[in-house]
């Protein structure tokens, strides 16, 4: 029997993609200008949402976003950054 996947899981992913999809576009745009992006995943999180089994805290996700944030420049603007600023492909 296949396991049951619910509809939110499909309008979840879809507007993740799409948000992650604009953002790579705006990186484009935005390059003459000196101004960079970062898209950014926090990681698996222990809060209401991501539940009691996340992988790390809170304070250690938003410090590793914050680092990637300040080191971001025209070579990795645009980027799907994990919070520990390695590079997720897409």
């Amino acid at each position: 029997m296949l396991p049951i996947i619910t509809l939110g899981s499909y309008i979840y992913r879809s507007s993740k993609a799409g948000v992650n999809a604009a953002m790579r576009s705006l990186a484009i745009d935005l390059a003459p200008r000196g101004i960079h992006t970062a898209i950014l995943h926090p990681g698996w999180v222990r809060t209401d949402m991501g539940g009691s089994h996340g992988l790390i805290d809170a304070p250690e996700s938003v410090q590793g976003m914050r680092s990637v944030i300040a080191s971001l420049d025209e070579n990795s603007s645009g980027r799907f950054s994990n919070y520990d600023g390695t590079e997720i492909p897409w």
